[in-house]
C-alpha cells in the first residue's frame, strides 16, 4: 500500500507540468488541441509497440471492450476540458482555476462511497464540506483580470467534465477482472481518446489558424516531450499500478485525492513563484480549504 501512495504522490506532482503547458501555450501562439494532437498520436503509438508483448489472452472481450470504451470516452472528455482550462486560464487566476478544476476528485470519492462501499467516515465528509466550500469561495472571489466572469464559467465546466473523466478512468480498478488488463492498453485507449477530440478540434480550426505555423513551432514539440515523457511514462509504470494496488487493500477511492493533493501542492507554489499572480484573501481561502479538504479526505 505504501508503493501505491508513494507512486501516485510523484504521479500527482508531474501533472504540474499540463496546467503550466496549458497556460503557456496560447501566449506562444498555440491551440492546446494541436498539442494534444501530437502528443496523442505519441502515445498511441509508443502503445502499439508495446501492446504485442503484454498479455491479454486471458481478459475476456467484453471486459476489453467496456474498459477500453471507458478510457477512450475518458480521453474525448479529457481533451476538451483541458481546452476549457487553457481558456480560462488566459483571463483568470492560474492557480485557483487548477484548484477548482482538481476539486472535481470529490465526485470518484462520492462513487466510492455510493457504490463500492468505501467507508464514509467522518473526518471524510468533513472534507468534501471544505472542498464545496472552497468552490463557493471562488465562484464569490473576484477575478484579477478583465474578463472575471468568464473565466469562472469555463473552469466550473471543466471541473465537471473532469469529475465524469476521474469516474470513468477510476471505475475499472474496482472490478478484479478489469485489474489484469495491462497499463499499455489503458494508455493507449485514453490516448485514443484524445487523439479522436484533438483532430475533430483541429479540423474545425483549419481555416482559422495557421496549422503549418504551429507544426513548424519549436515549442509544440519541447510541450510535447515534457507531457509525453511523464505523462506516458509514469501512467504505465506508476499511476494505474499505484490505483490498482490501492483498490486491492480496499481504499481505491483515495487515489484521486492523492493524485489530486500532491499535483495542487506543486501548482501552487508554480502560480506563487514562478507566475508570481498576486490573488485576494478570498481566493487564497479558497484555495487552503481546497488542500484542507483533500488532506482530509485522505486521512
Amino acid at each position: 500500500m505504501l508503493w501505491g501512495i508513494i507512486s501516485l504522490i510523484i504521479v500527482g506532482m508531474s501533472w504540474t507540468i499540463v496546467g503550466a503547458v496549458m497556460g503557456i501555450a496560447p501566449k506562444k501562439n498555440l491551440d492546446p488541441a494541436i498539442i494534444q494532437l501530437t502528443g496523442a498520436v505519441v502515445s498511441v503509438t509508443a502503445g502499439a509497440l508495446m501492446l504485442p508483448g503484454t498479455d491479454v489472452s486471458s481478459i475476456p472481450d467484453a471486459t476489453l471492450f467496456w474498459c477500453g470504451l471507458s478510457y477512450w470516452g475518458a480521453g474525448v472528455l479529457n481533451c476538451i476540458m483541458l481546452i476549457l482550462m487553457s481558456l480560462a486560464m488566459q483571463k483568470g487566476p492560474n492557480g485557483i482555476i487548477w484548484a477548482i478544476i482538481q476539486s472535481a476528485m470529490i465526485f470518484p470519492f462520492m462513487t466510492g462511497m455510493i457504490f463500492f462501499n468505501v467507508e464514509p467516515k467522518f473526518i471524510r465528509i468533513a472534507g468534501l464540506i471544505f472542498i464545496l466550500i472552497s468552490l463557493a469561495l471562488s465562484g464569490f472571489s473576484k477575478g484579477n483580470k478583465v474578463s472575471s466572469g468568464s473565466w469562472k464559467l469555463m473552469a466550473l465546466a471543466a471541473f465537471a467534465i473532469t469529475g465524469v473523466v476521474q469516474n470513468l478512468t477510476s471505475l475499472p480498478s474496482y472490478f478484479e477482472s478489469a485489474q489484469k488488463i495491462t497499463p499499455v492498453f489503458r494508455t493507449m485507449a485514453l490516448a485514443s481518446g484524445v487523439l479522436t477530440t484533438a483532430v475533430i478540434r483541429t479540423w474545425y480550426l483549419r481555416n482559422k489558424i495557421s496549422l503549418k505555423e504551429n507544426f513548424k513551432s519549436k515549442w509544440l514539440w519541447i510541450f510535447t516531450f515534457s507531457l509525453q515523457f511523464f505523462g506516458l511514462v509514469f501512467a504505465i509504470f506508476l499511476q494505474y499500478p499505484g490505483m490498482d494496488t490501492l483498490a486491492r487493500c480496499g481504499v481505491g477511492s483515495l487515489s484521486y485525492p492523492l493524485l489530486v493533493g500532491s499535483c495542487l501542492v506543486g501548482f501552487s507554489l508554480y502560480s506563487i513563484f514562478i507566475l508570481r499572480e498576486k490573488n485576494s484573501p478570498l481566493q487564497y481561502g479558497a484555495l487552503g480549504c481546497c488542500l484542507a479538504g483533500i488532506v482530509m479526505i485522505c486521512l
